[in-house]
């Protein structure tokens, strides 16, 4: 039993030290080979943990598995593979003395519990500084398709934007109102201009024929408060070159609100899924 715990220990170790990687790297790799990679170099580990050169090995054998379809950026792999096994071996080192007298067993799932812990922590860090730090260059040009037409727009990646629909968890972007209004049918685009947000309504008044292009979703204001307002499924929206995943916008009644003079701004995810396909 003991074996089944290590490996699985090691296991899900290596994966969150090359799940890092592969984020931090923007080398998006397919999460089945990271998976394998971490299983067979968990295994390689118990089984042979008596010789050092095991775990040298071991580790360009787990790279290699991990990222053989990103050879390219294999360097970069290693780097950053390195680095988050130092950071949670040190600090696992630090917390040790704290599990001296615990058993093994609950010694190791808290240390894979908080390593874990500790470089996803890192990772929304890191990604999050990244953003702040290249603030000025998140402006995109962009073209929408709503209701058979399309709009150009100037949009900004809010990193605070983190506005999901509840139900799909879909990201939900902000635009102005006036910046969509040429292309939103006439009875749509009054009843979401006259929709009072501070209180629950439903749907009904809504024409029928859009019912499924909205959605109630709950928004938190700056007083924590929470308001209701209607998000609307795009059709299309290309954002810098490239296709934005699916997603709600919802109309403001102000433009001036929005930095850099931009007509809305985006999920701050967008950032992540323009930065990975422009890395080849």
């Amino acid at each position: 039993m003991y074996a089944e715990v290590m490996i699985a220990t090691n296991t899900f170790f290596n994966y969150t030290v090359l799940a890092f990687a592969n984020r931090i790297g923007w080398i998006e790799n397919q999460k089945r080979y990271l998976l394998l990679s971490a299983f067979v170099a968990g295994v390689i580990t118990v089984v042979f943990s008596n010789h050092f050169s095991t775990l040298f090995l071991t580790f360009f054998l787990m790279i290699g598995i991990a990222f053989w379809k990103k050879r390219t950026q294999i360097v970069k792999a290693i780097t950053l593979t390195l680095l988050a096994s130092i950071f949670a071996g040190g600090l696992l080192t630090a917390i040790a003395p704290m599990y001296r007298n615990a058993s093994n067993s609950f010694m190791i799932l808290n240390y894979a519990v908080i390593a874990t812990g500790g470089l996803y922590l890192l990772t929304k860090h890191v990604l999050h500084l990244h953003i702040s730090q290249t603030e000025r260059e998140l402006i995109y040009p962009s073209s929408i398709k709503l209701f058979d037409q399309t709009k150009e727009l100037i949009l900004f990646i809010d990193s605070g934007n983190v506005c999901t629909e509840p139900l799909s968890n879909d990201p939900v972007h902000f635009i102005a109102a006036e910046a969509l209004k040429p292309i939103l049918p006439d009875t749509l685009y009054e009843v979401i201009n006259s929709w009072d947000s501070s209180h629950y309504k439903g749907l009904d008044m809504l024409p029928k024929e859009y019912a499924s292009k909205v959605r109630l979703i709950p928004i938190a204001t700056v007083q924590k408060e929470k308001s209701w307002v209607i998000g609307i499924k795009y059709e299309e929206w290309i954002v810098n070159d490239q296709p934005l995943p699916k997603g709600y916008i919802v109309l403001t009644r102000g433009k001036d609100k929005f930095p850099h003079e931009a007509d809305g701004i985006l999920h701050s995810s967008t950032y992540y899924h323009l930065k990975k396909r422009s890395v080849k």
